[in-house]
């Protein structure tokens, strides 16, 4: 892979997806706000295992999960992101790679666990997610060969990467290295919670490195502290192209100050929203990579979070380029 040329590199947490079906009385029992992302230490995540049941165990991580979508649209990718030296790690590489995304962990001891994130899905198909990072916290500018940014096209980062400093050191390093050889550089916000902790970093990546932005209607709305309409236009003075989603009202996707409004995709049954944010964007991206107009590409974005949200977890039961 070393010389193998990609279409994106994404930077993320990896983090294995422990998800399972909970009732809304022990998510109260457990003290857990529902539709929250919250950070938890080791205990806490044990704490929580003990009432998961039945769970579906994956690799995860919002970056890893985006770039196992674009790979199932048949796009080439890689990803770069820190495991620990433990079973969840071996778990969290093999399944990756089997899933076709190019992850080589760097020789770097650590003593630390790898990340998991524990997804409590309550019967409205809401999921709470709980997300002990460990090895994660430990991610620099040490933990990867910038061999795979120079060889790809663009770099995609995950917001939640600036919840740990020597992280966010390590994405202005890709960020100026990216920008040096003229490659793109794509944002999620990630989480509301998060752009809430990182307003300030948020805004100086942006002004100086972002030329794809992405983020939900409450993400954008934090950012900016406005209403959805004013956030877009601020946003758009920043960023050449964006998508904004809106949940069951379809998404806004803009390039070069141009708007447009893109119908959702419904379905039957809706199961489990977990990954359809990021499953939103390996859809937009195929289109994008791919040359297609920006309102095919937000098409592209809502068919495949109208995919994922038909079961529980964030990777997809079909080839995504079945959908096209």
């Amino acid at each position: 892979m070393r010389n193998s040329k990609v279409e994106i590199c994404f930077i993320g947490n990896a983090i294995v997806d422990i998800l399972s079906k909970i009732s809304n009385e022990t998510l109260y029992k457990l003290e857990i706000p529902k539709g929250s992302m919250q950070l938890v230490d080791e205990i806490s995540a044990d704490k929580i295992l003990k009432y998961v049941q039945n769970p579906v165990i994956t690799s995860g991580g919002s970056a890893a999960n985006t770039a196992v979508g674009f790979k199932s649209f048949g796009g080439n990718c890689s990803f770069i992101g820190q495991i620990g030296k433990d079973k969840f790690g071996n778990l969290f590489s093999k399944d990756l790679n089997h899933s076709g995304v190019f992850f080589q962990e760097k020789d770097f001891s650590l003593s630390e666990k790898t990340s998991k994130s524990i997804v409590l899905i309550t019967p409205d198909a809401e999921r709470s997610m709980n997300t002990f990072l460990g090895a994660s916290n430990k991610f620099n500018i040490n933990s990867f060969d910038k061999q795979l940014i120079i060889n790809s096209k663009m770099i995609y980062i995950e917001g939640y990467l600036f919840d740990q400093p020597d992280a966010k050191e390590a994405i202005y390093y890709c960020c100026n290295l990216a920008k040096s050889l003229n490659k793109k550089v794509a944002l999620s916000l990630s989480d509301l919670f998060c752009v809430d902790r990182h307003r300030k970093d948020f805004f100086n990546l942006i002004d100086k490195y972002v030329d794809i932005i992405f983020a939900n209607e409450d993400e954008i709305k934090s950012l900016y502290e406005s209403e959805l309409e004013v956030s877009i236009n601020k946003i758009k003075k920043n960023v050449n192209v964006g998508a904004i989603t809106l949940g069951s009202k379809g998404s806004v996707v803009f390039e070069n100050k141009l708007e447009y409004r893109v119908d959702p995709v419904t379905v039957a049954e809706l199961v489990d929203t977990t990954g359809a944010g990021d499953l939103f964007a390996s859809g937009f991206l195929f289109g994008l990579i791919n040359k297609y107009s920006i309102q095919k590409c937000g098409y592209f974005g809502n068919k495949a979070a109208s995919e994922i949200i038909k079961y529980v977890g964030a990777r997809s039961k079909i080839s995504l380029k079945s959908i096209l």
